[in-house]
């Protein structure tokens, strides 16, 4: 069976186009579009988020980052991403739900651990110098949150389709059944 065409069903094309990205603390809400995470990057997430979610423990990624997730409810993601370098605190938490079909996906985005972090450290105020790291890392996180949405909605979407071909053999072989069952008794 070859690759199935993507382009095939417009309304899960559209839909897996762009995710819904909003910022908890302030209720800022933007479309993330998936060109914006390049396929390298999912491909190197996804055996690491699996990892998380199986073991249900933290798992280093890379960029000296951590995560911890499970899967709550209807193919919800929950994850608390932290770094090395800043202590055991999670620094980001996140939520990401596929959602229905006729809507966009949606990844929530809680920055209180980071921002806690950034009012503690804050500049050094003899040498007017921030934390480096802090600094890189508050850059970067958001990103990485956005990378980790899009790693889940392909695990999600994958093996949504993995059951559907199971579900689908399944008919198939029971179609086959009824229909022998039918002939043999005429």
């Amino acid at each position: 069976m070859g690759k199935r065409n993507r382009t095939a069903n417009p309304r899960r094309t559209e839909r897996r186009a762009a995710l819904r990205h909003i910022t908890e603390e302030n209720g800022h809400e933007v479309e993330s579009a998936r060109a914006q995470v390049d396929d390298a990057v999912i491909e190197l997430l996804s055996p690491l988020l699996a990892q998380a979610i199986e073991s249900g423990k933290q798992v280093d990624i890379p960029g000296g980052y951590w995560i911890r997730a499970e899967v709550k409810e209807v193919a919800t993601l929950a994850a608390g991403i932290g770094h090395a370098n800043t202590g055991a605190g999670v620094l980001v938490s996140l939520a990401v739900s596929p959602g229905p079909s006729h809507r966009l996906p949606v990844l929530l985005v809680s920055m209180a651990g980071l921002a806690s972090r950034l009012r503690t450290a804050g500049p050094d105020r003899a040498h007017g110098k921030e934390d480096p790291d802090l600094s890189r890392i508050a850059r970067e996180i958001d990103d990485l949150a956005r990378c980790i949405a899009w790693t889940w909605l392909e695990l999600w979407e994958r093996h949504h389709r993995a059951m559907g071909e199971v579900l689908r053999a399944i008919l198939e072989d029971e179609r086959a059944y009824l229909s022998s069952a039918y002939r043999s008794e005429m």
